[in-house]
Protein backbone atom coordinates (compact mmCIF):
# COMPACT_ATOMS: atom_id res chain seq x y z
CA UNK A 1 0.00 0.00 0.00
CA UNK A 2 1.32 3.43 -0.96
CA UNK A 3 0.88 6.64 0.99
CA UNK A 4 0.00 9.88 -0.80
CA UNK A 5 0.36 12.85 1.49
CA UNK A 6 -1.39 15.92 0.08
CA UNK A 7 -0.97 17.96 3.28
CA UNK A 8 1.96 20.24 4.20
CA UNK A 9 2.61 18.17 7.33
CA UNK A 10 4.95 15.22 7.95
CA UNK A 11 3.25 11.82 7.80
CA UNK A 12 4.02 8.13 7.57
CA UNK A 13 2.16 4.88 6.90
CA UNK A 14 3.11 1.98 9.16
CA UNK A 15 2.23 -1.55 8.07
CA UNK A 16 2.35 -4.95 9.71
CA UNK A 17 1.08 -8.48 9.22
CA UNK A 18 -1.69 -9.92 11.41
CA UNK A 19 -2.13 -13.19 9.52
CA UNK A 20 -0.76 -14.57 6.26
CA UNK A 21 -2.88 -12.25 4.11
CA UNK A 22 -4.37 -9.91 6.68
CA UNK A 23 -2.54 -6.61 7.16
CA UNK A 24 -2.67 -3.87 9.75
CA UNK A 25 -1.82 -0.29 8.83
CA UNK A 26 -1.68 3.02 10.62
CA UNK A 27 -1.57 6.45 9.02
CA UNK A 28 0.04 9.03 11.31
CA UNK A 29 0.41 12.75 10.75
CA UNK A 30 1.94 15.39 13.03
CA UNK A 31 1.20 19.10 12.93
CA UNK A 32 3.43 21.67 14.64
CA UNK A 33 1.56 24.76 15.84
CA UNK A 34 2.46 28.12 17.34
CA UNK A 35 0.39 29.30 20.30
CA UNK A 36 -0.98 32.73 19.35
CA UNK A 37 -3.55 34.49 21.54
CA UNK A 38 -4.81 31.23 22.98
CA UNK A 39 -5.18 29.50 19.63
CA UNK A 40 -3.05 27.08 17.64
CA UNK A 41 -1.83 28.23 14.24
CA UNK A 42 0.13 25.89 11.94
CA UNK A 43 3.79 26.86 12.22
CA UNK A 44 5.74 28.01 9.16
CA UNK A 45 8.38 25.42 10.00
CA UNK A 46 7.12 21.92 10.81
CA UNK A 47 9.82 20.97 13.30
CA UNK A 48 8.34 17.72 14.62
CA UNK A 49 8.71 14.79 12.18
CA UNK A 50 6.98 11.42 12.10
CA UNK A 51 9.70 8.82 12.49
CA UNK A 52 9.41 5.05 11.96
CA UNK A 53 12.31 4.50 14.38
CA UNK A 54 13.86 6.19 17.43
CA UNK A 55 15.35 9.61 16.84
CA UNK A 56 17.18 12.39 18.67
CA UNK A 57 15.03 15.41 19.43
CA UNK A 58 16.10 18.70 21.04
CA UNK A 59 14.79 17.16 24.27
CA UNK A 60 16.74 13.92 24.06
CA UNK A 61 16.03 10.51 22.49
CA UNK A 62 12.43 9.89 21.45
CA UNK A 63 10.82 6.60 20.43
CA UNK A 64 9.61 5.86 16.94
CA UNK A 65 5.99 6.40 15.96
CA UNK A 66 5.26 2.89 14.73
CA UNK A 67 2.22 2.36 16.93
CA UNK A 68 -1.12 0.88 15.91
CA UNK A 69 -2.98 1.39 19.18
CA UNK A 70 -2.60 3.37 22.40
CA UNK A 71 -4.42 3.34 25.72
CA UNK A 72 -5.28 7.04 25.63
CA UNK A 73 -3.81 10.33 24.45
CA UNK A 74 -0.17 11.08 25.25
CA UNK A 75 0.29 14.47 26.89
CA UNK A 76 3.96 15.52 26.97
CA UNK A 77 5.37 18.77 28.34
CA UNK A 78 8.96 19.68 27.49
CA UNK A 79 10.91 22.32 29.36
CA UNK A 80 11.10 23.35 33.00
CA UNK A 81 8.90 24.20 35.92
CA UNK A 82 9.17 27.98 36.25
CA UNK A 83 8.29 30.31 39.10
CA UNK A 84 5.72 33.00 38.34
CA UNK A 85 7.37 36.31 37.65
CA UNK A 86 10.83 34.73 37.83
CA UNK A 87 10.95 35.19 41.61
CA UNK A 88 12.74 32.35 43.48
CA UNK A 89 10.35 30.14 45.45
CA UNK A 90 10.78 26.90 47.48
CA UNK A 91 8.41 24.92 45.23
CA UNK A 92 6.52 25.23 41.96
CA UNK A 93 3.20 23.53 41.27
CA UNK A 94 2.79 22.22 37.72
CA UNK A 95 -0.65 21.26 36.44
CA UNK A 96 -1.90 20.13 33.03
CA UNK A 97 -5.57 20.17 32.07
CA UNK A 98 -7.12 18.78 28.88
CA UNK A 99 -10.82 19.45 28.52
CA UNK A 100 -13.13 19.78 31.51
CA UNK A 101 -12.42 16.46 33.21
CA UNK A 102 -8.73 15.45 32.98
CA UNK A 103 -5.94 16.93 35.07
CA UNK A 104 -2.40 15.86 36.01
CA UNK A 105 -0.15 17.44 38.62
CA UNK A 106 3.41 17.37 39.91
CA UNK A 107 5.43 19.58 42.21
CA UNK A 108 8.99 20.81 41.67
CA UNK A 109 11.21 21.66 44.64
CA UNK A 110 14.42 23.55 45.06
CA UNK A 111 17.45 21.52 46.26
CA UNK A 112 16.93 19.91 49.69
CA UNK A 113 18.70 17.28 51.77
CA UNK A 114 17.85 14.79 54.50
CA UNK A 115 18.35 16.29 57.97
CA UNK A 116 18.19 14.79 61.49
CA UNK A 117 14.79 15.06 63.17
CA UNK A 118 13.25 13.86 66.42
CA UNK A 119 12.32 10.46 65.05
CA UNK A 120 14.93 10.08 62.30
CA UNK A 121 15.75 11.86 59.09
CA UNK A 122 13.33 14.42 57.70
CA UNK A 123 13.32 16.41 54.44
CA UNK A 124 15.08 19.73 54.87
CA UNK A 125 13.64 23.02 53.67
CA UNK A 126 14.07 23.48 49.90
CA UNK A 127 16.24 26.29 48.59
CA UNK A 128 14.34 28.89 46.54
CA UNK A 129 14.61 28.34 42.77
CA UNK A 130 13.40 29.99 39.58
CA UNK A 131 13.25 26.83 37.49
CA UNK A 132 13.53 23.04 37.69
CA UNK A 133 13.97 20.96 34.49
CA UNK A 134 11.10 18.50 33.99
CA UNK A 135 13.36 15.48 33.47
CA UNK A 136 13.80 12.10 35.12
CA UNK A 137 17.20 13.25 36.38
CA UNK A 138 15.31 15.39 38.91
CA UNK A 139 12.85 12.64 39.91
CA UNK A 140 13.24 9.90 42.51
CA UNK A 141 15.88 7.29 41.79
CA UNK A 142 19.62 7.18 41.40
CA UNK A 143 22.35 4.80 42.58
CA UNK A 144 23.83 3.83 45.93
CA UNK A 145 26.64 1.50 47.01
CA UNK A 146 26.42 -1.72 49.00
CA UNK A 147 29.33 -4.00 49.84
CA UNK A 148 31.50 -2.12 47.37
CA UNK A 149 29.02 -2.51 44.51
CA UNK A 150 27.00 0.17 42.77
CA UNK A 151 23.27 -0.57 43.10
CA UNK A 152 20.89 1.36 40.82
CA UNK A 153 17.25 2.07 41.46
CA UNK A 154 15.93 0.08 38.51
CA UNK A 155 12.96 2.30 37.68
CA UNK A 156 15.14 5.41 37.37
CA UNK A 157 18.89 4.87 37.82
CA UNK A 158 19.72 8.44 36.78
CA UNK A 159 17.50 10.15 39.37
CA UNK A 160 18.21 11.20 42.93
CA UNK A 161 17.10 10.29 46.46
CA UNK A 162 17.63 6.49 46.50
CA UNK A 163 19.54 5.17 49.53
CA UNK A 164 20.10 1.69 50.94
CA UNK A 165 21.08 2.79 54.45
CA UNK A 166 19.98 5.67 56.66
CA UNK A 167 23.57 6.69 57.31
CA UNK A 168 24.13 7.22 53.60
CA UNK A 169 20.96 9.31 53.28
CA UNK A 170 22.02 11.81 55.96
CA UNK A 171 22.87 15.06 54.18
CA UNK A 172 22.01 13.47 50.83
CA UNK A 173 19.75 15.11 48.23
CA UNK A 174 16.05 14.41 47.81
CA UNK A 175 14.24 14.30 44.46
CA UNK A 176 13.17 17.64 43.04
CA UNK A 177 10.11 16.36 41.15
CA UNK A 178 7.31 14.56 43.00
CA UNK A 179 3.70 13.49 42.79
CA UNK A 180 1.99 15.87 45.26
CA UNK A 181 -0.38 13.06 46.26
CA UNK A 182 2.53 10.76 47.22
CA UNK A 183 5.26 12.95 48.74
CA UNK A 184 8.42 11.35 50.07
CA UNK A 185 8.45 11.41 53.89
CA UNK A 186 11.05 8.86 55.00
CA UNK A 187 14.52 8.17 53.64
CA UNK A 188 13.52 4.62 52.68
CA UNK A 189 10.28 5.56 50.90
CA UNK A 190 10.20 4.35 47.30
CA UNK A 191 7.83 6.70 45.44
CA UNK A 192 7.13 6.27 41.76
CA UNK A 193 9.37 8.57 39.70
CA UNK A 194 7.42 11.22 37.83
CA UNK A 195 8.07 13.00 34.57
CA UNK A 196 6.33 15.18 32.02
CA UNK A 197 8.11 14.57 28.69
CA UNK A 198 8.60 11.37 26.72
CA UNK A 199 8.62 8.24 28.88
CA UNK A 200 11.41 5.68 28.25
CA UNK A 201 10.04 2.35 27.05
CA UNK A 202 11.93 0.49 29.79
CA UNK A 203 10.51 2.73 32.55
CA UNK A 204 9.32 0.35 35.28
CA UNK A 205 5.85 1.82 36.00
CA UNK A 206 5.13 1.90 32.26
CA UNK A 207 6.09 -1.76 31.86
CA UNK A 208 4.10 -2.87 34.92
CA UNK A 209 0.97 -1.09 33.71
CA UNK A 210 1.35 -2.26 30.13
CA UNK A 211 2.35 -5.91 30.49
CA UNK A 212 -0.04 -8.59 31.72
CA UNK A 213 1.74 -11.70 33.03
CA UNK A 214 0.43 -15.22 33.62
CA UNK A 215 -0.58 -16.43 37.08
CA UNK A 216 2.98 -17.47 37.83
CA UNK A 217 4.38 -14.12 36.76
CA UNK A 218 6.80 -15.67 34.28
CA UNK A 219 5.25 -15.40 30.84
CA UNK A 220 3.75 -12.38 29.09
CA UNK A 221 0.05 -13.02 28.55
CA UNK A 222 -0.59 -9.85 26.56
CA UNK A 223 0.51 -6.27 26.06
CA UNK A 224 -2.12 -3.76 27.09
CA UNK A 225 -2.68 -0.70 24.88
CA UNK A 226 -1.03 1.48 27.57
CA UNK A 227 2.29 -0.21 26.82
CA UNK A 228 2.41 1.66 23.51
CA UNK A 229 1.85 5.11 25.00
CA UNK A 230 4.92 7.33 25.03
CA UNK A 231 3.87 9.67 27.84
CA UNK A 232 4.39 8.92 31.52
CA UNK A 233 1.56 6.81 32.97
CA UNK A 234 0.09 9.75 34.90
CA UNK A 235 0.23 11.91 31.76
CA UNK A 236 -2.12 9.83 29.61
CA UNK A 237 -5.50 11.47 29.07
CA UNK A 238 -8.45 9.21 28.22
CA UNK A 239 -9.35 11.36 25.20
CA UNK A 240 -8.85 14.74 23.56
CA UNK A 241 -11.06 16.26 20.88
CA UNK A 242 -11.13 19.50 18.88
CA UNK A 243 -12.47 22.31 21.02
CA UNK A 244 -10.93 21.01 24.24
CA UNK A 245 -9.11 23.71 26.16
CA UNK A 246 -5.59 22.83 27.30
CA UNK A 247 -4.14 24.75 30.25
CA UNK A 248 -0.63 24.27 31.64
CA UNK A 249 0.43 26.14 34.75
CA UNK A 250 3.84 26.38 36.38
CA UNK A 251 5.91 26.23 33.18
CA UNK A 252 6.20 29.90 32.22
CA UNK A 253 7.13 32.99 34.20
CA UNK A 254 4.38 35.02 32.53
CA UNK A 255 1.55 32.76 33.68
CA UNK A 256 -0.38 29.75 32.39
CA UNK A 257 0.04 28.55 28.81
CA UNK A 258 -3.44 27.95 27.41
CA UNK A 259 -4.85 27.07 24.00
CA UNK A 260 -7.79 25.34 22.34
CA UNK A 261 -7.32 22.22 20.23
CA UNK A 262 -8.19 23.29 16.66
CA UNK A 263 -10.85 21.91 14.36
CA UNK A 264 -9.71 18.75 12.61
CA UNK A 265 -9.67 19.36 8.85
CA UNK A 266 -7.64 16.22 8.10
CA UNK A 267 -9.04 13.26 6.21
CA UNK A 268 -7.72 9.77 5.47
CA UNK A 269 -8.95 8.07 2.28
CA UNK A 270 -8.20 4.34 1.96
CA UNK A 271 -8.69 2.47 -1.31
CA UNK A 272 -8.35 -1.32 -1.42
CA UNK A 273 -9.54 -2.62 -4.77
CA UNK A 274 -13.09 -1.36 -5.25
CA UNK A 275 -13.56 -0.62 -1.53
CA UNK A 276 -13.13 3.06 -0.68
CA UNK A 277 -13.45 4.60 2.77
CA UNK A 278 -12.80 8.04 4.21
CA UNK A 279 -12.24 8.81 7.88
CA UNK A 280 -11.14 11.61 10.20
CA UNK A 281 -8.01 10.66 12.16
CA UNK A 282 -8.15 10.97 15.94
CA UNK A 283 -5.88 12.99 18.19
CA UNK A 284 -3.17 10.65 19.41
CA UNK A 285 -0.67 12.93 21.17
CA UNK A 286 -0.27 16.48 22.44
CA UNK A 287 3.29 17.71 22.88
CA UNK A 288 4.02 21.12 24.39
CA UNK A 289 7.26 23.11 24.11
CA UNK A 290 6.46 25.56 26.86
CA UNK A 291 9.44 27.90 26.42
CA UNK A 292 8.88 28.24 22.66
CA UNK A 293 5.07 28.49 22.95
CA UNK A 294 4.92 25.71 20.40
CA UNK A 295 2.73 22.59 20.31
CA UNK A 296 2.58 19.48 18.19
CA UNK A 297 -0.53 17.37 17.77
CA UNK A 298 -0.28 13.84 16.40
CA UNK A 299 -3.24 12.35 14.54
CA UNK A 300 -3.70 8.61 13.93
CA UNK A 301 -5.99 6.33 11.97
CA UNK A 302 -5.48 2.56 12.13
CA UNK A 303 -7.16 0.06 9.81
CA UNK A 304 -6.90 -3.53 8.61
CA UNK A 305 -7.18 -4.93 5.09
CA UNK A 306 -6.80 -8.20 3.25
CA UNK A 307 -3.85 -8.56 0.91
CA UNK A 308 -4.79 -9.63 -2.60
CA UNK A 309 -2.03 -9.88 -5.26
CA UNK A 310 -2.09 -7.22 -8.01
CA UNK A 311 -4.84 -5.30 -6.22
CA UNK A 312 -4.74 -1.52 -6.18
CA UNK A 313 -4.11 -0.24 -2.64
CA UNK A 314 -3.53 3.33 -1.49
CA UNK A 315 -3.85 5.62 1.50
CA UNK A 316 -4.29 9.34 0.89
CA UNK A 317 -4.01 12.14 3.44
CA UNK A 318 -5.65 15.43 2.61
CA UNK A 319 -7.32 18.54 3.97
CA UNK A 320 -11.00 19.34 3.85
CA UNK A 321 -11.67 22.63 2.09
CA UNK A 322 -13.44 25.15 4.36
CA UNK A 323 -17.05 25.78 3.41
Amino acid sequence: MRLFNYTPYPAHLHRGCIEERRMLACAMLRVTYDVVDGRLRPAAEQTWPVSPGPWDSPYGPLPGDQRYVRGGVDVMVFGSARAAGGRPVPSIDVAVEVGPQWRARLVAYGPRVWQPGRAGLVPGAPEPVREVPLTLARAYGGKDRWDGLEVPYVDNPDGKGFYLEESRARGGPLPELEDPDSPIRAWDDRPEPVGAGACPQHFGPRVRRGVELDDEGRQIRRLRPEFFNDAFPRMIAPRAVPGDRVVITGVREDGPLAFVLPANDLRVRVEVGDDIGERTPAIDQIGVEADARRVFVTYRYSFAYRLTPHQRRSCMLGLVEPE
